[in-house]
């Protein structure tokens, strides 16, 4: 299940060098020489900087294929699943913490937006960025925070400052409900969990994913399934079962409608 992505650190790295401030990390440069997946709550927003080889992220109803030298924004309060893919050339990034204090100053959006992670458009600056912290962290020689974190508030497209802005103004405990995708649940076991009224809960959902609870919460055991179905020998009724689906013939269905495909097919792709 979904854990925290504290302190940029986790499991089955071959190499991991880390920049501090204080208690905690705010920089990290990872090395990995075979395949590994994770299912990660990220409570910080999260700049990632893809240096080497390829890697998948789940986050809903979106699975984004990333490569050598994309960057991918994830926003605070986020569960999402990463399968690194193992290929020969290994794979290798850079995680960078976007302190929620500075993106407290950064402008609401005047209009409502889905926050969710995201692929950047690929530009040279992003390119220098990414070589520029690559080289230090090659030389052991970190770079000041400030400095690094304000050139990367820079270089993001208004939209992205926005949609992290939004992430913050919604508090939702996504973590716990996480925990009970398997579970049979209704809106008003949610609203329970999560200490609210089911309109309270209702109304945040609709202001941070501009949809209903139920909605992301199939949408959640969609993402969970297309990852298990790739990073597991599970079979297909398992993985359904697992995640709350007690209809396999629903479960196709929905998954086909989602991704374009059956889940046999996705599992088989290469």
């Amino acid at each position: 299940m979904y854990t925290a992505y504290d302190n940029l650190c986790f499991s089955g790295h071959a190499h991991m060098q880390a920049w501090g401030q204080g208690s905690y990390n705010w920089a990290a440069y990872s090395e990995y020489n075979r395949k590994t997946d994770h299912e990660v709550y990220t409570p910080v927003s999260i700049l990632n900087l893809v240096i080497q080889g390829q890697k998948r992220m789940y986050d809903g109803q979106r699975i984004h294929h990333l490569h050598a030298g994309d960057v991918f924004l994830i926003p605070a309060g986020t569960l999402l699943c990463s399968e690194i893919l193992g290929r020969k050339e290994g794979y290798a990034s850079i995680n960078v913490v976007l302190p929620n204090e500075i993106i407290e100053q950064l402008p609401l959006p005047s209009s409502a937006m889905e926050v969710a992670s995201c692929q950047l458009q690929k530009q040279a600056h992003w390119e220098d960025f990414s070589l520029e912290i690559f080289n230090a962290f090659k030389k052991s020689s970190p770079l000041d925070p400030e400095y690094i974190i304000s050139k990367a508030v820079d270089h993001l497209p208004l939209a992205a400052l926005q949609m992290l802005r939004q992430s913050l103004s919604s508090d939702l405990p996504v973590q716990t409900i996480g925990r009970e995708l398997a579970a049979p649940l209704q809106i008003e076991d949610l609203a329970r969990q999560s200490y609210m009224s089911k309109a309270t809960l209702k109304r945040r959902f609709q202001q941070r994913y501009l949809k209903s609870p139920m909605h992301w919460v199939w949408e959640k055991r969609l993402e969970r399934s297309s990852f298990l179905l790739r990073t597991t020998t599970l079979s297909i009724q398992e993985i359904a079962y697992s995640n709350g689906f007690e209809n396999i013939p629903h479960f196709y269905r929905l998954f086909r409608r989602t991704y374009g495909m059956t889940p046999k097919e996705w599992r088989t792709i290469k």
